[in-house]
């Protein structure tokens, strides 16, 4: 009788267990204002010194089929300009953490776009789900973007950081419109990054990871292999430019080599770690950007 309790409270704990960590998969914490201001220290592009005004999309949500809001701040550049960067930010952050590397993209005098991910920010959506939803998500803002400002987009870029990254390489292996993606701090593989994560927390992995990440796939209606990045990175037709440091911790040694080898354009930047190279060495950066950014063919 005793074992058949503890038999019950062990599947009990473990069913427990692979919830929780489901829910943390799909439902990041949203950056509120006040998180923004603690960790940030700011609100908006604004506070940057940067000129922008809302520029928000009402989408079909391609999972409920129903209509989604995804919220975004345009900044355009100083003069008029052709090139429109869209900035992608990663789990649990939100624009006002891709802003960023605004002041940089607006000093190149390249527009930007930067947009709440679904499930994140200010943007309507339930879960979070790696690229996959997210990538029907950016196909129609960016078909909205294009309408809204045909001037403005004439060379459209994507710069996606992290989760960012992912959603940015699922989008662009599907298009032919795209003059540039920089990903900055990709990762190779969703599980693969789930895992690292999780392992970073203190909790458990193995077969109880297994068994949240295809709950969460169930409940989403979502397939994390379909946006694998280091699949999507290698069907992308337009030019590529992946910065990586080489102490991320969400990467091993064999995916930093496998990223190396999906594109000729990456930058591995020594004793960085994830989402840091930019802090790590602002003008370099600029430069390895601006380089990159104006060694495409007009």
């Amino acid at each position: 009788m005793f074992i058949d309790v503890l038999c019950l409270l062990g599947v009990a704990l473990a069913t427990l267990t692979i919830t929780l960590i489901a829910r943390m998969i799909l439902r990041p914490p949203r950056m509120t204002d006040g998180k923004a201001m603690y960790l940030l220290h700011r609100l908006s592009p604004g506070d940057l010194g940067l000129n922008f005004e809302n520029q928000n999309f009402t989408i079909r949500d391609a999972q409920t089929n129903k209509p989604l809001m995804i919220a975004g701040w345009w900044i355009p550049a100083h003069l008029q300009s052709g090139r429109c960067a869209i900035l992608l930010h990663g789990y649990a952050d939100g624009k006002v953490g891709s802003i960023a590397w605004a002041p940089m993209l607006h000093d190149m005098g390249i527009n930007v776009l930067a947009i709440d991910l679904r499930a994140h920010g200010e943007s309507g959506g339930r879960y979070s789900t790696a690229g996959y939803w997210e990538r029907r998500d950016l196909e129609q803002v960016i078909d909205q973007l294009k309408a809204m400002h045909p001037v403005q987009t004439e060379k459209l870029i994507l710069f996606g950081a992290s989760l960012g990254a992912a959603v940015a390489a699922a989008v662009a292996a599907g298009r032919d419109d795209l003059s540039a993606v920089v990903l900055d701090s990709p990762f190779t593989d969703y599980r693969r990054a789930v895992a690292a994560h999780i392992r970073l927390l203190g909790l458990p992995g193995g077969w109880l990871l297994g068994a949240a990440l295809g709950l969460a796939e169930f409940l989403s209606g979502s397939k994390f292999d379909a946006v694998r990045p280091i699949d999507t990175i290698r069907q992308i037709r337009s030019p590529v430019l992946i910065v990586l440091g080489d102490q991320d911790e969400l990467l091993d040694p064999q995916e930093v080599a496998a990223l190396r080898g999906a594109t000729a354009n990456v930058a591995v930047v020594n004793d960085v770690s994830h989402l840091m190279a930019m802090q790590a060495d602002p003008a370099g950066y600029a430069a390895r950007i601006r380089n990159f950014l104006d060694s495409i063919p007009a």
